[in-house]
């Protein structure tokens, strides 16, 4: 199927809600640490895998360090000229060949995110009652490859309407879009409430899907440098207006029914832009 106009908008969206965290939230953390050997039933037999302890690594290279590197037991460094693929929405490196430990990133000191962020189809009272997610950090070793880990934002679209606009079948859409926001700390979930709330009237570029900097095995494209503000000034100039947003918080009656450890909010978007038919 080709590309249409809501793979383009959850992309689009996705990218922007990730810069603006840690562009106006600086919501993200300087780390280091060994990589554990783990088991991957999904990744090819000729791949070693070595996960860290936390979930998503920043990838936007305007916020600081991003690994490109990785450094065996015997001081042996390798990259991607050497078949390695950094996984950075699993935290974790692919190698063809089994390493030394202990094995570790390069930089040693480089930043993960402090909220990761999941595109879903889950409403809101699935993702609070029925999920089960992961905290933080692993204190023990590897975090899981494909565990939801908290805190985190969970990104779904809930809605579109169009209306006519102008003749020759141009009209407006607008979309309706949630984030699902679990922390365990209230001052984290004030924190993106805050953020987003002050988003109403702005922007964010349409990027397609070519557009998106992650391969499928979660590495940048080719390799190579990644930032968010790169990506947009590369693109032409489509833009998604947020007419509206409203932020709110699980009531304390019904959070007995999630682990006591979360606190939960939602921020609802309005998202439209003016547009043809199947374009």
């Amino acid at each position: 199927m080709k590309e249409l106009f809501q793979h383009k908008l959850t992309n689009s969206f996705a990218l922007w809600f990730n810069h603006t965290l840690m562009d106006k939230g600086e919501a993200y953390q300087s780390v280091s640490g060994e990589l554990y050997p783990v088991s991957d039933d999904r990744i090819d037999d000729s791949y070693s895998v070595y996960a860290s302890s936390f979930k998503e690594w920043v990838m936007d290279s305007s916020f600081g360090n991003v690994v490109t590197g990785i450094k065996d037991g015997d001081d042996n460094v390798y990259g991607r000229g050497d078949g390695i693929v950094f996984d950075f929405m699993n935290g974790r490196v692919l190698s063809p060949t089994a390493l030394t430990s202990p094995v570790t990133p390069l930089p040693e000191t480089y930043n993960k995110k402090e909220i990761n962020v999941y595109n879903v189809n889950d409403d809101e009272d699935d993702l609070v009652v029925d999920r089960s997610f992961e905290f933080g950090v692993s204190a023990t070793g590897a975090i899981a490859p494909y565990d939801l880990v908290v805190p985190a934002a969970f990104i779904s679209v809930n809605g579109m309407e169009n209306e006519p606009l102008a003749f020759g079948g141009e009209q407006m859409t607008k979309t309706t879009i949630t984030a699902t926001i679990l922390t365990d700390d209230p001052y984290q979930l004030d924190g993106v409430l805050s953020i987003f709330a002050d988003s109403k009237n702005e922007i964010f570029a349409g990027i397609p899907m070519s557009g998106n900097p992650v391969d499928e095995n979660g590495d940048l494209k080719g390799g190579l440098d990644y930032t968010y503000t790169g990506v947009v000034a590369g693109i032409p100039p489509k833009y998604f207006y947020v007419e509206d947003v409203t932020t709110s918080k699980l009531k304390q009656k019904t959070k007995k029914k999630v682990a006591d450890e979360l606190y939960v909010g939602f921020i609802d978007f309005d998202v439209t832009t003016n547009r043809f038919r199947f374009s």
